[in-house]
């Protein structure tokens, strides 16, 4: 009995250590196999939501961008820059200004022993009708500036360099206190950094000062919309009582419009950045939103000028006809100059004291000026470059700065003693003023994290003298633009043996057309139109290139005496590419192209 026992209990034997750990093997690998398919399963979903996510947002963007392209005049005219990041100093011409995406970012895709990428980062600005309504806050909940004519400008922007010490309510501290009349230089007004863009886009500063636009996936694209608004006249619906101003007696001028008030908003004479000087001062009307104590005691500086380039101002009391006048004709009159003059100083303390006493008399300008056939096709263009909101030297067309924005507000809090009291209606209105220029700051926010912005323009031209249908480039519409090459090898450099995204505009080859004066007027045309519609300057080393469609011009030769006035040809299609990173990580860019059909003449 014990012994049967015993041999039962023999007979009963546990898992062995090596059943133990194959049994846990299998049982790993069966976790990390289901481990795999559900990662692979979670990568595919969010990779899908991303996809899906850029999709949604590139359907937005564009519904946006062709309702702006579809509503554009020829009233107004067209300027395209095409252009690279400034990037670090080149060495070996455009391909050597290299543009990080992120910090973490070390491809030398051109091999030049620099991490990144060349990036481009074009800018495109016309004009439109439609609704337009500023993007400032309302001062007065009636009282809101609205235009049916409006400029759209699409470009990078650019934000400060931070300066972070001294007073922070000092007024020169331009960083936490942006103001109109500032169009945000490449440093702060007391360094003397002027004309040395160390805050340019993908630019590595080397005064150990942070540059906030070092790397791609920190740029924004910007939709900057400036109204083309009349001040209202005589009879304009004012509150009865805002900050103490009543709408009676003297103090009405303080509330209504002017030439440089707009529904109680800041507004530029012109569209011109040249002549903000010439037509800034009206000096019967005073425009409070512009009163501050730099030195504590109460100044009006009624005679400072403004820049849409501060990211403040977006109403301009100026129209078409006036706009088209200066184009045309240059100013003409008066003693004025027949191309743009910009007043650039080296030094800001010089700068602003020829701005306080430099007092000049405003023109009149008859928006019904005839065209003047002899006017320069040059001088048009640089009136047309002026008339961007980034600045520019006009000598050299080199840019001085890009549109200022932030990604959030520079001060979101003011002390209650900032403006002289809490309780003073003259603080609570500086106050006002004070707040919605920060909120301002990132209103033209249109594409956050856009690494690279790239405009091109095509007349639908195709290469007739290709006829063989094998050729890649047989019946392809043209493009035009900076050179850009399909880049097979992913190195970044334009090879032009490559298939050609897109080329320089040169005059075609019309030889195929039938002979007689039609012919020969369209040659003419061509001929011309590459002087019209670029201003490259070579010395740049292919860094930049200008696109500029207008009114009409003289023709060039005189050879068509019946028909000695033109019209500037403009492109019918307008292609866009960008890029963007990835908000989910910043190491991935998603790249999306829009193509847009530019209205006939028939649309004005």
């Amino acid at each position: 009995m014990n012994h049967t026992n015993t041999q039962s209990q023999a007979t009963i034997r546990g898992f062995t250590i090596i059943e133990i750990l194959v049994t846990v093997g299998v049982l790993i690998l069966v976790a990390v196999g289901v481990s795999t398919i559900f990662s692979s399963i979670a990568e595919t979903v969010n990779n899908g939501k991303r996809v899906a996510e850029i999709n949604r947002f590139s359907a937005q963007l564009e519904r946006v961008m062709r309702r702006d392209f579809e509503n554009i005049t020829r009233d107004g005219f067209m300027v395209i820059v095409h252009q690279y990041a400034p990037g670090d100093e080149p060495v070996n011409g455009w391909n050597d200004r290299d543009v990080q995406l992120s910090p973490a970012d070390a491809t030398d895709e051109n091999a030049n022993g620099d991490p990144g990428r060349p990036r481009r980062v074009d800018e495109i600005m016309f004009f439109s009708r439609g609704q337009y309504e500023t993007a400032r806050r309302a001062i007065a909940p009636s009282m809101i500036a609205r235009s049916s004519e409006a400029a759209i400008y699409y470009g990078h922007g650019q934000k400060r360099r931070p300066k972070l010490t001294g007073n922070l309510d000092n007024a020169n501290n331009l960083f936490f206190n942006p103001a109109i009349e500032d169009f945000n230089p490449a440093s702060d007004k007391n360094n003397n950094y002027f004309g040395v863009n160390l805050a340019g886009l993908g630019v590595i500063a080397t005064d150990g000062i942070l540059n906030p636009n070092r790397y791609a996936a920190d740029w924004s694209l910007l939709r900057h919309v400036t109204l083309l608004a009349q001040p209202e006249t005589s009879g304009q619906d004012l509150p009865d009582e805002l900050f103490g101003v009543r709408r009676v007696g003297d103090e009405r001028q303080w509330l209504e419009d002017s030439d440089r008030q707009v529904a109680l908003q800041p507004a530029l004479r012109t569209i011109f950045g040249s002549l903000n000087l010439t037509l800034a001062t009206t000096p019967s009307l005073p425009k409070w939103f512009k009163e501050y104590r730099p030195g504590g005691g109460a100044v009006l500086l009624q005679d400072a000028e403004a820049y849409r380039a501060s990211g403040l101002v977006d109403v301009v009391t100026d129209d078409l006809p006036s706009i088209a006048t200066i184009v045309r004709n240059g100013p003409g009159s008066g003693g004025w100059l027949g191309s743009p003059i910009d007043p650039i100083y080296t030094d800001f303390d010089i700068f602003n004291a020829q701005l306080e006493t430099d007092v000049p008399t405003e023109p009149v300008i008859d928006p019904q000026q005839a065209i003047n056939p002899a006017s320069s096709i040059a001088q048009q263009r640089l009136w047309m470059l002026d008339a961007l909101p980034s600045r520019w030297d006009l000598n050299t067309l080199t840019q001085l700065s890009r549109v200022r924005y932030e990604d959030i507000p520079t001060r979101i809090l003011f002390e209650e003693t900032a403006f002289g009291g809490p309780n003073s209606d003259a603080s609570k209105r500086l106050r006002t003023y004070a707040e919605a220029d920060q909120e301002m700051l990132g209103s033209s926010v249109f594409v956050p994290r856009c690494t690279e912005f790239i405009v091109e323009w095509s007349m639908g031209f195709i290469d007739r003298t290709i006829t063989n249908p094998l050729d890649p480039e047989y019946k392809r519409m043209l493009w035009y633009g900076l050179p850009r090459a399909m880049d097979e090898n992913d190195d970044g450099n334009f090879d032009p043996s490559r298939e050609l995204y897109a080329d320089r505009y040169l005059p075609r080859d019309l030889n195929s057309l039938p002979n007689g004066e039609e012919k020969n007027k369209q040659i003419a045309t061509e001929k011309w139109m590459s002087e019209l519609v670029m201003g490259h300057n070579a010395a740049l080393q292919r860094d930049t290139e200008i696109s500029m469609f207008g009114y009409q011009y003289s023709n060039p030769d005189g050879a068509f005496a019946s028909d000695p006035v033109q019209p500037w040809p403009w492109p019918k299609f307008i292609r866009i590419t960008i890029s963007i990173a990835d908000a989910n990580d910043i190491t991935l860019e998603r790249t999306f192209q829009m193509v847009f059909e530019i209205p006939d003449a028939s649309n004005n």
